[in-house]
């Protein structure tokens, strides 16, 4: 028990000892330290007051409610001839713009009808972005403008447009309610809504008139039939489905936007209302990630010190 308790102390006096030698070490390159943080917490404050605000606006849809054709044996007989006669499918209008949004031919055709590649070539189109202190000094410097003209590659910058909005765009559904939301995100608080109701419109109207298309098609079968048969219970039935395509056709000729009615429109986000960047989180994440580096700095310049001592010898 003696030796035991003895080998015990010895082993916590050699603990001690080690972790006096490493605070002294660690005192010993608190200049090194203090040096690292002071620069890399300085570098990031210059990095996070070039950072302009993000904001965020949001339109909110209602879906109407889908419904199946009770076609029975018609459905056959316009499958047979190559004619689909589904009550728009089972494609939600938040599949349907998310199709449309991923669609580059789309988007891009999109970006050149609006004119938005054009708006990122305006040198004031970030008049309105916000800053930390309101000092957008650091911002300008970095991001002077000469006023020149450069030649631009017009595809490139539609391109790049064309993913700047897929990458900050979003529109998904909630499973419990079946509403619809549609958000853009952007430094310009003023964008996002203008953004959101041009997609809303050239998609809804790209969509529309791709069904409006269908529906003649099934209009134009089904009065061919009508034409052609004589038994009374048969045109009662075409007549039927005649009316519920009509009603569809102008039900969705009806809706502002494809499938949906408006819960809220989109509107500029209030200034203080910003989603990012998270600048007090940034700058103690750089504080405590310099501290760490220093440490390891310091304690890799001791062992190279005293490696080369050891060879000397």
């Amino acid at each position: 028990m003696n030796n035991s308790e003895a080998n015990k102390a010895q082993y916590l006096e050699e603990d001690e000892i080690d972790l006096r030698e490493l605070w002294k070490t660690v005192l010993s390159g608190k200049k090194i330290i203090f040096t690292l943080v002071a620069i890399v917490v300085s570098v990031t404050f210059i990095y996070v007051l070039n950072l302009p605000n993000v904001y965020k606006s949001e339109a909110v849809l209602i879906p109407s409610e889908s419904k199946t054709s009770g076609l029975g044996g018609l459905g056959g007989l316009a499958a047979m001839a190559g004619v689909d006669i589904g009550g728009g499918g089972t494609m939600t209008p938040d599949v349907a713009f998310n199709s449309l949004l991923g669609n580059y031919e789309f988007m891009r055709k999109f970006v050149i009808d609006n004119k938005i590649a054009e708006r990122k070539i305006d040198k004031d189109f970030d008049k309105n972005y916000v800053f930390a202190l309101g000092y957008r000094g650091v911002y300008d410097f970095f991001h002077s403008k000469d006023g020149s003209k450069k030649e631009r590659d017009f595809e490139d910058d539609v391109y790049k447009t064309v993913k700047d909005i897929s990458a900050n765009f979003s529109i998904s559904s909630d499973k419990k309610t079946a509403l619809i939301s549609v958000t853009f995100t952007d430094s310009d608080r003023n964008y996002p809504p203008l953004l959101i109701e041009m997609f809303l419109k050239d998609a809804s109207k790209y969509l529309v008139d791709n069904n409006l298309r269908i529906i003649n098609n099934k209009l134009g079968y089904f009065e061919a039939e009508l034409r052609k048969s004589e038994g009374f219970e048969l045109r009662q039935s075409i007549s039927a489905m005649v009316s519920k395509i009509l009603e569809e056709k102008v039900i969705m000729q009806s809706k502002v936007y494809y499938q949906c009615d408006i819960l809220t429109k989109p509107a500029p986000a209030y200034i203080k209302d910003k989603i990012k960047p998270k600048r007090g989180l940034i700058l103690v994440v750089s504080f405590v990630t310099s501290i760490i580096i220093g440490i390891f700095l310091v304690f890799f310049l001791q062992f190279i010190k005293e490696d080369s001592t050891e060879q000397k010898l």
